[in-house]
């Protein structure tokens, strides 16, 4: 999903207020409750896959900027130009994308877990880091609960800790359905911002809600 260009993360992600694309992306296992995140990479392919390396590796939980693709360097992660991200919405004068792209999953055993990738806000300040890569915020992943994964005004998730949120909720047995319209509205009830959710639970079907226009989300068996 990072390499389709209509979609606000990889080669689709909005610019900055300094033209330019940062990129913040997050990985989270319910098993161990291990967890990776990369924010305001400019040179990273695929951010999702450094996500994945932060997490593998283990010491750390959130990289940014020049470590965090110093870090892409040293285990092989694939780099590129920044203009490979910023010529192609430069030519979209600076629009943004669609959504953040995420993702949450059940295997077969039943261990649970949420990724994200995102390009941000557009216009946002250098340096701005969103929900996305901060468990807690926008993903969260518990095999015993459930996992989470948050698209819209950052700023509010980061605010409400609104995917810890949802899986304490998930944890005092509240249905995911429930779960999930709830934090939509408290999102904005409390904070007056838009966004939108898709979890799921330890059982049953994933769920989704939103208080946006529009969330276009699918899901597989």
């Amino acid at each position: 999903m990072e390499d389709e260009p209509l979609l606000n993360a990889g080669i689709g992600a909005c610019l900055n207020a300094d033209g330019e694309v940062e990129l913040d992306a997050g990985v989270m296992e319910g098993a161990a409750l291990r967890a990776g995140g990369v924010a305001c990479v400019k040179d990273v392919r695929h951010p999702i896959d450094l996500a994945v390396a932060v997490m593998q590796d283990g010491r750390h939980v959130l990289l940014s900027g020049s470590g965090a693709s110093r870090f892409a360097r040293e285990h092989g992660v694939e780099m590129t130009d920044p203009s490979v991200f910023i010529n192609n919405r430069r030519r979209q004068k600076r629009q943004a994308g669609a959504d953040t792209v995420g993702a949450v999953a059940r295997d077969s055993d039943g261990r649970l877990a949420v990724a994200v990738s995102t390009g941000g806000i557009s216009g946002k300040l250098p340096g701005r880091i969103g929900d996305s890569p901060i468990p807690g915020a926008g993903i969260y992943a518990d095999d015993l609960f459930g996992a989470v994964c948050g698209t819209g005004q950052g700023e509010a998730f980061i605010r409400l800790g609104l995917a810890r949120l949802m899986v304490i909720e998930m944890q005092h047995g509240i249905e995911p359905i429930a779960v999930a319209q709830g934090a939509v509205d408290f999102l904005g009830k409390s904070l007056q911002a838009q966004g939108g959710v898709i979890l799921i639970g330890r059982h049953g079907h994933p769920h989704a809600a939103f208080n946006t226009p529009a969330m276009p989300y699918a899901m597989a068996h």
